[in-house]
C-alpha cells in the first residue's frame, strides 16, 4: 500500500475510535476535538449506502462497455483476449489513481475497478492457457489457480482489500486439493496459515486493512483445518473431489474415521477456548458457526430429534447461555470478572450503528460532510399590509 494510504487509514481508525470513546462517555467533545485534530484524516467518506451504490454504477458502466466491444469482435480468441488485457490494465491502473486521491479512495469506485480488473485479467489468463497454448484441463486449471493466488495475493498487498485475501486464500486450497493428498495438505497448511495470520492480528507495523486481511486469513486456515478433519467431509471425500480427473486420486485412510469423528468435536471447542483466551469476536462467531457445522454433522449420524428441532434447541440453548453469562457479569463488581467485562464494548456499539443503513436506503440520503459550527436556523417572516407569519 501507499504510505499516505496507510496513514489515511490510521488516521480514519483513531478517530473513529475517539468517537466510540465520547459516545461511551470516557472522553468529552473537546478531548475527540483535540484527537481528531492531533489525527487528520482528509479522505471523503461516503455511507456504505453510497460507497455500494457507487461502486454498483461503475461496475456496470464498465461490463456495459465491455459486453458491447465483445459483441463486435466476435468469437476471436485473440481479440477477446486483448479486450480482457487492456480492460484490465485500464481498471487496475485506475485502481492506482483513485486510491492516491483522498477524494476518491472511500467512494466505492475503487473498489469496483481493482475487483473487475483483476477479474478480466484472470479471464485473459484462462483464455490463453486453454485457448492460445491448448492445455489439458488439468494443467491449465492447475496454472490458473497458481495465478489466480498471485493475482488476488498481490491485490490484496497493494489496496488491503480483505476480499482479495479471502479469493487468495480460496485459490490456494483449491490448488492443495487437487493435489495428491489434499486433504492432508489442507490440515497442514491451514494450520500454518492460522499460526501466521495470529502473529500479525495486531502487528504495528501493518496496516488497518492487512490486519483485517490477516483476520480473514485466520477464518480461512480454520475453514480448511475443520473441513480436513470433519468426518462428513471425510465419508463424502469433499476434499477428494477438487483432486485432477485422474485414476491417482488418494481416498482418505479408514482407520482417520474415528479419530475425525473426535476433531469433529474438538476443534469447535479449541477454536472457541483461543476466542475467550484472545477476546477476539471474530474468533468466537467462528467457533459458534463450527459448533454449529458440529452439530449437524452428528445429527447426520445420530438422529436425536427433526433437524428443525435440533436448530431450535441449539439456538435457544445459545441465547439462554449468553443471558446467564451477561447476568453473571452484570452482577460482578464493576461490571467485570476474570478479565471479562459486561460494558459494551466500542466496536460492537459501533456496529449496532449499521441498522440504520436500512433507513438510510429507504431515504437514499447521502451522508453530511462537514459541519458548520455556529449557524442555527432560526425562521423567517413573510407577509405585507401589516400581516405577518412566521415559518
Amino acid at each position: 500500500m501507499r504510505a499516505d494510504s496507510v496513514a489515511w487509514e490510521r488516521a480514519a481508525e483513531v478517530r473513529g475510535a475517539a468517537t466510540a470513546w465520547r459516545l461511551a462517555g470516557f472522553i468529552d467533545q473537546p478531548t475527540e476535538r483535540a484527537i481528531q485534530e492531533r489525527f487528520p484524516d482528509p479522505c471523503v467518506a461516503p455511507s456504505p449506502v453510497w460507497r455500494a451504490l457507487t461502486a454498483g454504477a461503475v461496475a456496470a458502466v464498465v461490463l456495459c462497455t465491455f459486453g458491447a466491444l465483445a459483441v463486435t469482435i466476435g468469437r476471436s480468441a485473440t481479440a477477446a483476449q486483448i479486450v480482457l488485457v487492456m480492460f484490465a490494465a485500464v481498471c487496475l491502473v485506475v485502481t492506482d489513481r483513485l486510491e492516491a486521491s483522498p477524494q476518491f479512495a472511500r467512494r466505492g469506485a475503487a473498489g469496483a475497478t481493482s475487483l473487475l480488473g483483476v477479474g478480466f485479467f484472470l479471464a485473459a489468463v484462462a483464455l490463453f492457457l486453454m485457448e492460445t497454448l491448448g492445455l489439458r484441463a488439468n494443467e491449465g486449471i492447475d496454472l490458473f489457480l497458481i495465478v489466480s493466488l498471485l493475482a488476488w495475493a498481490l491485490g490484496w498487498w497493494r489496496w488491503g482489500s480483505p476480499l482479495f485475501a479471502a479469493l487468495s486464500a480460496l485459490s490456494l486450497f483449491l490448488l492443495l486439493g487437487r493435489l495428491s493428498h489434499g486433504r492432508l495438505l489442507w490440515l497442514l497448511v491451514g494450520a500454518a496459515l492460522v499460526g501466521l495470520a495470529a502473529r500479525r492480528l495486531d502487528a504495528e507495523s501493518w496496516a488497518p486493512s492487512h490486519r483485517l486481511g490477516a483476520s480473514v486469513l485466520a477464518v480461512a486456515g480454520i475453514a480448511a483445518v475443520y473441513a480436513a478433519i470433519n468426518r462428513y467431509s471425510l465419508d463424502e471425500h469433499l476434499i477428494e473431489t477438487l483432486a485432477r480427473f485422474s485414476p491417482e486420486r488418494v481416498a482418505p485412510s479408514r482407520t482417520a474415521f474415528a479419530p475425525s469423528a473426535v476433531a469433529t468435536a474438538a476443534v469447535p471447542l479449541a477454536v472457541l477456548a483461543w476466542s475467550l483466551r484472545s477476546r477476539r469476536t471474530f474468533v468466537l462467531g467462528t467457533g459458534i458457526v463450527l459448533m454449529a457445522l458440529s452439530l449437524l454433522t452428528l445429527h447426520h449420524y445420530v438422529y436425536l430429534a427433526p433437524l428443525w428441532v435440533v436448530l431450535s434447541v441449539a439456538g435457544a440453548t445459545l441465547v439462554i447461555v449468553a443471558l446467564v453469562v451477561e447476568r453473571v457479569l452484570g452482577r460482578a463488581p464493576d461490571r467485570e470478572m476474570w478479565g471479562f467485562t459486561g460494558e459494551p464494548l466500542f466496536s460492537d456499539e459501533r456496529r449496532q450503528h449499521a441498522l440504520q443503513i436500512v433507513g438510510a436506503a429507504a431515504t437514499f440520503t447521502p451522508a453530511t460532510g462537514t459541519d458548520r459550527p455556529g449557524f442555527a436556523g432560526e425562521g423567517g417572516k413573510f407577509g405585507g399590509g401589516g400581516a405577518t407569519e412566521k415559518f
